[in-house]
């Protein structure tokens, strides 16, 4: 059949064209990977320039393999590094702070992206976004108490003025979890995700709106590029819809005054004595955002949503096919919803241990790559279309943010040294 023939090539020249994009982003999707694990290593600090004797030589400092593995989840800056003498060689100091602030780097990128295939995937097939939010905050609690009950992480130490001025900061947490899942269920994750990342430039608003100390304006400036570029990706989403777009700015805001309330909270506590490191407050902040949220499941999804393979969503869910044909069953949701909350914690310790490590500056820049990797994620594993228009305003929006970084480092920097 002659007329036929058009219509086949015209077939067959589409699924090329999908497969030829399917592997270009797959190719930007390793890529991207590949650069967030090794650029750490730019970010090498020099230690302080100090007199050098000609006749003297700095002896080396140098550690046991056995100590370096021992101290591996024991992040510390470059400089502090000592080099690993394995008896026939030594590694370098700088190569082995490389090694394990890469390891660092790609077990956050790697527990993320599987939180964020695991959540969509429960939230596709639930519509339980506040059950959703309280796994991600209640799964890891076994896992917090078995590090301060084994002594693997002293446990926090507050009292109770600083226990009470510290609940807004839980709140916030639940909150911004809250909104960022309800976006993510409302439509495509990858441009989900854009939006988030806007959450930068709410954390400089709100800076200056509550401590009173702004910033030079031509950081502000560089914000300006990030909200065109979000909202020139939104008049191009194919899906839009405003429950995400309103979901996605509560989750920024409520995550970015957390950011700043946090630090107000503990600049006067003495961290030797309340035990309150990165990774502590993060657990004191789960802890407290499952107290918070279990009230709001209950009153928004009904107390089944506590037990939900009683719930009717999950009872309708069972027998379906989800977006890759796979079946939904019991063990289906079971495992991604632990999945999901279980990679949530996991990849918000990897990144508390990124940034004791590297710079605030350089685990920005990384976590601009995350958003990309979870962007080109979302397009190739839920087959989430997004047209020219979304591309290119989610391109400009997530390099605004990196040069929003960078430019933010460069006049921080600047006061430092006229304060000197």
């Amino acid at each position: 059949r002659p007329s036929a023939r058009p219509a086949l090539l015209h077939s067959c020249s589409k699924m090329l064209r999908d497969s030829g994009m399917r592997s270009l982003l797959r190719v930007v999707l390793v890529g991207a990977v590949i650069l967030a694990m090794v650029a750490p290593i730019a970010a090498i600090e020099e230690p302080p320039n100090k007199p050098k004797s000609p006749s003297s030589k700095p002896k080396l400092k140098t550690q046991s393999p056995g100590t370096y593995l021992a101290q591996f989840l024991t992040p510390k800056k470059a400089e502090k590094e000592a080099a690993v003498d394995f008896g026939g060689f030594v590694l370098p100091a700088k190569l082995a702070w490389a090694a394990k602030t890469a390891t660092y780097f790609g077990l956050w990128y790697f527990f993320n992206i599987f939180y964020n295939v695991a959540n969509k995937k429960s939230l596709n097939a639930l519509e339980l976004p506040w059950l959703q939010s309280l796994v991600c905050v209640a799964v890891g609690l076994p896992y917090i108490g078995l590090m301060w009950a084994t002594g693997a992480r002293k446990k926090p130490n507050l009292t109770k003025p600083q226990f009470k001025s510290f609940i807004p900061t839980v709140l916030l947490h639940a909150a911004g979890n809250v909104g960022g899942n309800i976006a993510f269920g409302a439509g495509a994750l990858g441009f989900a995700h854009v939006l988030k990342s806007m959450e930068p430039a709410f954390t400089a608003v709100f800076s200056g709106l509550i401590t009173g100390k702004w910033q030079h304006p031509a950081v502000y400036a560089t914000l300006l590029p990030v909200m065109g570029g979000v909202a020139y990706a939104s008049a191009g989403e194919l899906n839009f819809n405003m429950l995400q777009f309103v979901s996605a700015m509560v989750s920024n805001i409520g995550f970015s005054i957390r950011a700043v309330l946090s630090k107000q909270v503990m600049a006067d506590w003495d961290r030797s004595v309340t035990n309150t490191d990165g990774p502590n407050v993060f657990s004191l902040l789960q802890v407290g955002s499952t107290i918070a949220t279990i009230p709001f499941v209950f009153a928004f999804e009904g107390w089944r949503a506590l037990f939900p393979w009683t719930h009717p969503n999950w009872k309708a869910a069972i027998g379906k096919l989800d977006h890759a044909g796979a079946m939904i069953t019991h063990s289906y949701l079971y495992q991604n919803l632990i999945l999901s909350g279980l990679a949530f914690q996991l990849y918000y310790e990897a990144s508390f241990l990124a940034l004791d490590a590297v710079s605030p500056i350089t685990h920005s820049i990384g976590n601009n790559i995350k958003r990309i990797v979870i962007v080109v994620t979302s397009v190739i594993i839920f087959g989430q279309k997004m047209n020219t228009q979304s591309m290119i305003g989610s391109s400009v929006a997530i390099g605004g943010v990196l040069v929003y970084s960078l430019v933010q480092e460069y006049f921080t920097n600047l006061a430092k040294k006229a304060k000197k």
